[in-house]
């Protein structure tokens, strides 16, 4: 098949613990959160993090118990889970107890028993809010400051009933004064604009959300993670900021689940020396999950990029019960559409193999001289009863082939705020991950890990203009090969002290895509609080 030229180049609502780290800020009569954040040499900044989250482990709680069988099925490929979803989870993981479908270990029924304190208020069906701060010192190698976490959380109605939904309003917020990763130089908007001390503020996830037992409607800021692996996938990810959107998600039965969101990204330059304007871009996606069986998942999707000189909102593209590859071959466009197939299989509790496929360009005419642009990722999960389930064994690789991810027309790049939408080691580049974890208890968690990553000289800048691909290896030019070693302690009660230890070392061969250019690097993080 021939899919025209197109483009250029964990997870839970509420809160969730974010990725980065540091040390100590008094804000009065609210709890005090130490982190320490500690870096030796120079390390490449990475994407980033997902929006700060209080109840970090809440989406690998959900991962485990659903490999584990616990919990049975549910549409976990899309994310992110609603609390009114995560609480509707424990309800069915009590019922498949309850009448002895499952029988959980220890530390499983331990864990459950965790996931039910943390959404006591959905499982009652209460209304209220709730505030909660999470000061901060971060310490890096260039310098140590205060930072500054917080969320807001407001619920009102109950489920059941069904002439009032439930609604939901969420605002999350982070201030520091921390520089971040420069941006591709194509983007006109700051997403964030310093200010005093350099500090800056930005609202990470901020929506009201009204549900239904059926329907789900979301106006407002949040993120997006379309795919099997808890980590990263191909497709639509965390890697880039969250997206200001509208997003719909409808339940069709106990087995299907339909998610439409619109969203407008970050606007950029063009500029070829003859002519420059500020282009206006925006993204509209579809997705259907279908689950079979408390064993197999199935997704299927499909999402139009499209911006330009003028560009205003596409109300056909806005559509969600249309189909966008049509719509813009119709209509003789060159957008920016990709469609995406995923799938995870439970063959036997305790392990979950799942697999990932992006289409950006697949050439389904015979006289067609250009190169499929795809991306792909495989994985598996494992806890071995043999170890009580408090053992995880986790192995995953990725792939995005050069071209994917890249367009001829460059306002339609696969870009939000200069980061790639999908995997974060973009095009013309795969890597392999390997780790292992142990779970001591339901609050403490040692983990190692290893990852190898292949980047070719090829970016998501890039454009095909009739290289001879068949004769270019994979990755192309010369490589850069990162080889990372790490590992993890950390201790996450729902109140009380929480604690953070991880290392990790990394060697780069070719480094900048410079024969011979090797550098190395290491990283130690310590992170100490009080959360309540």
């Amino acid at each position: 098949m021939k899919l025209t030229r197109q483009n250029a180049h964990g997870r839970v609502e509420g809160w969730k613990g974010g990725r980065k780290a540091s040390s100590i800020f008094q804000f009065s009569n609210f709890p005090i959160l130490i982190c320490v954040l500690l870096s030796i040499l120079n390390t490449a900044s990475g994407a980033p993090n997902v929006p700060l989250n209080f109840d970090g482990w809440v989406t690998d709680t959900l991962t485990k118990l659903e490999t584990g069988g616990i919990t049975g099925g549910f549409h976990r490929q899309t994310a992110p889970l609603s609390r009114a979803e995560v609480a509707a989870i424990i309800r069915q993981a009590e019922s498949r107890i309850r009448t002895g479908r499952v029988i959980p270990s220890e530390i499983d029924r331990k864990l459950l028993e965790k996931l039910k304190r943390a959404f006591r208020r959905e499982l009652a069906g209460n209304t209220g809010e709730a505030m909660r701060f999470l000061p901060q010192l971060r310490a890096t190698e260039q310098k140590v400051a205060p930072a500054l976490a917080a969320a807001f959380h407001y619920t009102a109605g109950n489920l059941e009933d069904r002439i009032a939904p439930r609604l939901t309003l969420y605002s999350e917020l982070e201030t520091h004064n921390f520089e971040s990763r420069p941006l591709d130089g194509k983007s006109a908007e700051q997403r964030l604009e310093r200010w005093r001390g350099g500090y800056t503020f930005d609202f990470k996830r901020s929506y009201l959300q009204v549900n239904s037992s059926h329907l789900n409607l979301l106006v407002g800021r949040d993120w997006t993670f379309w795919g099997g692996s808890r980590h990263q996938t191909v497709g639509i990810s965390d890697n880039s900021p969250p997206f200001d959107q509208i997003r719909l998600t409808a339940m069709l039965g106990k087995r299907f689940k339909a998610t439409a969101f619109t969203t407008q990204l970050d606007s950029t330059w063009y500029d070829d020396g003859e002519k420059r304007y500020l282009a206006k871009r925006y993204m509209s996606a579809h997705r259907l999950d279908y689950q079979h069986n408390d064993r197999l998942e199935i997704g299927v999707a499909e999402w139009v990029l499209y911006g330009g000189d003028a560009q205003t909102l596409d109300w056909k593209y806005a559509n969600p019960f249309t189909f966008y590859y049509a719509l813009q071959y119709n209509a003789k466009a060159d957008d920016n559409v990709m469609f995406a197939f995923d799938a995870a299989v439970r063959p036997v509790d305790g392990l979950r193999l799942y697999g990932e496929w992006v289409i950006d360009d697949v050439q389904y005419e015979s006289d067609s001289n250009d190169p499929h642009a795809v991306a792909w990722l495989l994985g598996l999960t494992w806890y071995p009863e043999r170890f009580g389930r408090h053992l995880e064994v986790h192995s995953e690789y990725a792939r995005v082939n050069r071209w994917a991810y890249t367009h001829l027309v460059p306002d339609n790049q696969w870009t939000h705020f200069g980061y790639a939408i999908g995997h974060p080691i973009s095009t013309d580049s795969d890597t392999v991950r390997l780790s292992a974890s142990y779970q001591f208890t339901v609050s403490t968690e040692a983990g190692v890990h290893a990852v190898l990553t292949r980047q070719g000289e090829g970016t998501i800048a890039d454009r095909f203009y009739g290289e001879d691909y068949k004769v270019l290896p994979f990755p192309t030019g010369i490589v850069a090969r990162t080889m990372e070693l790490g590992g993890r302690f950390s201790y996450r009660p729902l109140d009380g002290w929480n604690l953070l230890l991880s290392y990790m070392l990394y060697q780069t061969r070719n480094s900048e895509h410079r024969s011979g250019e090797t550098r190395r690097g290491h990283r130690l993080a310590f992170q100490i609080g009080y959360l309540r």
